[in-house]
């Protein structure tokens, strides 16, 4: 099955590094594969104002596009 998949991580995660966040793409068959990252670590993506006000609309856009 073909699925869009929206891949966001942290490039400063030291729980879960980078590596292994864009290593999924090795693991699926989609070929509607986005990946985004944000210049902060783990906690970073929760409480960043910066990832907090860009965050939502990088999901937004991309489900736009989808529809």
């Amino acid at each position: 099955m073909q699925i869009p998949i929206l891949n966001i991580y942290a490039e400063q995660d030291h729980l879960v590094p980078s590596a292994s966040s864009l290593a999924l793409k090795k693991y699926i068959a989609s070929v509607d594969y986005t990946v985004h990252s944000f210049p902060v670590g783990h906690i970073g993506m929760y409480v960043s104002s910066k990832v907090q006000k860009d965050l939502p609309l990088t999901i937004g856009n991309w489900l736009k596009m989808r529809m």
